[in-house]
C-alpha cells in the first residue's frame, strides 16, 4: 500500500511539474493566440491587413496601415491630431497601445482618420500588441 501511495505521488510530482513546465514555457503563444482572437472578434482586421493573399477593402480604402512584412519597431510619419504637424515616431508599444486608446492621436501620413476607440481592457490591448508584433518579420 505505501509503494502504491509513493507511485502515485511521484506521478503526481512528475506531471505536474510537466504542466508547470508547459504552462510557464507556453505564456507568450498564449497571449499571441488570443490577441488574433482578439484582433478578429474587435473587427480589426476589416481594416489592417495581416497577409498578403487576403486583402482588406475597407483597409484599402481608408489606406490603414498593413501589418505585413517587417514593420515593428520601424519609424513612420504621423500627423499629431486630424491634420495636424507630422512627426517620425517609432511603432512601439508605447505607439501602439496610444493608437488603440487614443486613435485619433497619431495618425499614419496618408491615411484616413476612420478608427473608432476601441472598448479593450489593458489586457486584451497587450495581447493585441503581441499578436500584431509577432507577424513583423
Amino acid at each position: 500500500m505505501n509503494d502504491r501511495l509513493i507511485a502515485i505521488i511521484i506521478f503526481i510530482g512528475i506531471v505536474g511539474g510537466f504542466c508547470q513546465h508547459k504552462l510557464t514555457a507556453e505564456p507568450k503563444k498564449d497571449i499571441v493566440k488570443q490577441g488574433k482572437e482578439l484582433f478578429i472578434s474587435k473587427s480589426c482586421s476589416l481594416c489592417h491587413q495581416t497577409d498578403k493573399d487576403t486583402p482588406s477593402p475597407v483597409g484599402d480604402a481608408l489606406k490603414s496601415p498593413k501589418f505585413m512584412g517587417e514593420f515593428w519597431g520601424k519609424k513612420r510619419e504621423v500627423h499629431i491630431g486630424i491634420g495636424g504637424p507630422i512627426k517620425e515616431v517609432v511603432l512601439d508599444e508605447e505607439y501602439f497601445l496610444e493608437s488603440i486608446e487614443k486613435p485619433f492621436a497619431k495618425i499614419v501620413k496618408g491615411s484616413l482618420p476612420g478608427m473608432a476607440p476601441l472598448p479593450t481592457t489593458e489586457e486584451e490591448r497587450k495581447a493585441i500588441m503581441a499578436y500584431v508584433k509577432s507577424l513583423s518579420e
